[in-house]
């Protein structure tokens, strides 16, 4: 059974998107509230089950993203947790401040470097690496680490999301769903071919026209993610959808003994 409404979430910075990962939609809900939440009304605004958005808040607090508050009581009894997100909401002076400075780096180094597409691939690729660094000797299944692969963008606000490819080249999700912000373009993926599709992108790059760049960087985060996680699929293709907010990465597998990083192709895709 398709569980739609628990996929509904935010993306992680600027508001409702439709395909937000959960976790993401919780950090958006607690930077968001002015009072602290309770898990019943984290559950219920989530659309998931009181136990689920538990799981999610303290792994949230574990992180360093949320604390725990105990609700004043005049009455005897137990005192209700509440829970509140740690970072300032996008508004606030010190975020924008974060944005701005992305855009800065972004943009100066794409004007410095000869090759910035390969460049900030290969950065991303180091950067990813360190994300995903072992916790165990023995290799994760292909499933297991791209898994991890989402678990780890959805912390980061990515609002990511698994999709494979139908006999008519359709998108699908992992409820079932077609997300339709992808319907009638050309992501030339075969039948059963997997792609993992960022609905948010949260850093700069893309007011100053350097949307390329940071989706090159994009790319280099999830392949060095896989390359660390021993597998044997890559992105070797990462497209944007020109003036929307969603990325397709598809994935392939590759001789990872040949395998060049610096093929990486970004390629714009015009809204029709």
């Amino acid at each position: 059974m398709v569980n739609t409404l628990s996929h509904y979430g935010f993306d992680g910075t600027t508001g409702k998107s439709n395909y937000g990962g959960r976790r993401t939609h919780i950090i958006q809900l607690l930077r968001d509230t002015r009072e602290p939440l309770s898990v019943t009304e984290v559950a219920e605004d989530a659309g998931v089950h009181v136990n689920t958005a538990r799981f999610h808040l303290e792994s949230l607090v574990d992180a360093g993203l949320a604390e725990r508050r105990q609700q004043p009581r005049s009455t005897p009894g137990r005192p209700k947790v509440l829970y509140v997100g740690i970072l300032p909401n996008q508004t606030h002076e010190r975020a924008q401040g974060f944005r701005l400075l992305a855009e800065i780096l972004t943009s100066s180094y794409s004007q410095t470097c000869e090759q910035p597409i390969q460049a900030l691939h290969n950065m991303g690729m180091a950067w990813g690496a360190r994300l995903a660094a072992l916790k165990t000797v023995e290799p994760l299944s292909e499933f297991e680490a791209l898994k991890a692969v989402i678990a780890k963008l959805d912390a980061l606000w990515y609002a990511p999301e698994l999709v494979s490819a139908d006999s008519h080249g359709i998108l699908t999700n992992s409820y079932g769903e077609r997300p339709s912000d992808l319907h009638g373009f050309d992501f030339r993926m075969r039948a059963g071919q997997q792609a993992i599709v960022l609905n948010h992108v949260p850093f700069g790059g893309y007011r100053h026209g350097h949307i390329a760049h940071v989706n090159a960087l994009n790319a280099g985060l999830i392949n060095g993610m896989l390359s660390e996680l021993r597998t044997t699929v890559r992105v070797t293709t990462i497209m944007y959808i020109t003036g929307k907010d969603h990325v397709v990465a598809p994935l392939i597998s590759v001789d990872t003994h040949t395998w060049i990083p610096e093929s990486i192709v970004v390629e714009a895709l015009p809204v029709h």
